[in-house]
């Protein structure tokens, strides 16, 4: 078989990056080092020890043309200064639009505006529990004292004033609790999950089960009347996640509750190493869609390909998304969308070989994935016509 024209779509086709985060400047406390992995303190020191470290830190060294060494690249990143290192990065990654979520914040994180320079259309996402944390930590005008109700009516009032500047909601649920969301919590529940937080003290963090699914109860609410789609983080992620409980499939009471049956959901990192879960899901519930950053590039090239696979054994191709998950330093965003070209190739070909696939419906599916999917999905309708 020829995959001459498979090969031709998936390195020309023009990236859309529905979910990454925002980049800091070289003299962020945050390290270099943390572009290659997860790991935090002391697990650190085992990092460069990991296939896919190994084989990013290469890919950026060829790119930059310095040595295959984290102290090389770093030397590289000092000389040029962030302005050219982004340049480099995103004309090479070839992104047409990047969806920030800036919830994520590192120390002198740029603004979502600062993006612009280096990509057509920069957007938003919005993190719904730490828009809960922020009016927490602001405190009420007239210095009173918190009740669920007088939280509830100013959370309610920040996501509707920002649902018509932003493409979706992201929920870090997992993080906090677990995706075992009840969606039937008593209010009096959260209301004592909320005074638990509160006698935490500043700046707080809303680190209670009953409170964290009230939260996001409430924006589903508000992301189904906006037709806003939620981000959900599923799978992997750093040491203060408790992975056991982020399974998508623990989300099975809120997809089957018919008040949340029109609000669309995309999990995230391709819920690894639940991708076949997630498959499922996205095969049986219409409102659920697919995103395989962060598996690409952080997994190995075996785990990579092996994870996208997985996705797509029941999901429907027209479900499953590109993303970066980009984070802090240009180079992620890099990475993400050239392992991304080469993963899905490697995986659209064995479609083919396998008989899944003719090679123009594979054409068609690059296309999809990496861009028609989520201009859809987030209804970007500034993204030209000519991808659409």
């Amino acid at each position: 078989m020829d995959f001459s024209e498979l090969r031709k779509a998936v390195e020309e086709v023009e990236l859309v990056d529905g979910h990454a985060h925002n980049i800091v400047p070289l003299d962020s406390t945050f390290p270099f080092i943390r572009a290659f992995t997860g790991a935090s303190g002391d697990a650190l020191t085992f990092s460069p020890h990991s296939l896919s470290f190994k084989r990013n830190l290469k890919d950026i060294a060829e790119l930059y043309g310095c040595e295959s060494t984290l102290q090389s690249v770093e030397e590289y990143r000092r000389v040029n200064g962030i302005q050219s290192i982004c340049s480099t990065c995103f004309k090479t990654a070839r992104i047409s639009t990047i969806l920030i979520d800036d919830g994520f914040e590192v120390d002198k994180m740029h603004c979502i505006e600062w993006h612009k320079s280096f990509s057509p259309l920069v957007g938003r996402i919005l993190r719904v529990e730490r828009v809960a944390e922020q009016i927490l930590d602001e405190g009420l005008p007239d210095g009173s004292s918190w009740t669920l109700d007088s939280f509830s009516e100013i959370f309610i009032s920040k996501l509707k004033s920002a649902a018509g500047k932003i493409y979706g909601f992201k929920s870090i649920a997992a993080y906090y609790s677990g995706l075992e969301i009840n969606t039937n919590v008593a209010k009096n529940d959260a209301e004592e999950g909320l005074t638990q937080v509160l006698a935490a003290g500043k700046p707080f963090c809303v680190a209670n089960k009953n409170l964290v699914d009230y939260i996001f109860l409430q924006s589903l609410e508000i992301a189904q009347s906006y037709d806003l789609p939620v981000q959900i983080h599923t799978g992997f992620g750093d040491n203060g996640l408790d992975m056991r409980f982020s399974n998508p499939l623990y989300l099975r009471a809120v997809l089957e509750d018919k008040r949340y049956s029109k609000c669309r959901f995309v999990l995230l990192h391709a819920s690894y190493p639940f991708s076949r879960e997630a498959s499922y899901l996205a095969s049986i519930h219409p409102q659920v869609y697919l995103d395989f950053g962060l598996a690409i590039p952080k997994l190995s090239v075996h785990g990579m390909i092996s994870s996208v696979k997985e996705l797509i054994e029941l999901a429907p191709l027209s479900k499953v998304m590109f993303s970066t998950d980009g984070y802090a330093f240009p180079e992620t965003f890099y990475l993400g969308a050239k392992k991304s070209r080469e993963v899905i190739f490697f995986v659209m070909r064995d479609a083919c070989i396998d008989g899944d696939l003719s090679i123009p419906e594979a054409v068609e599916v690059v296309h999809d994935m990496f861009a028609r999917n989520a201009i859809h999905f987030y209804k970007l309708s500034s993204v030209s016509n000519d991808v659409v």
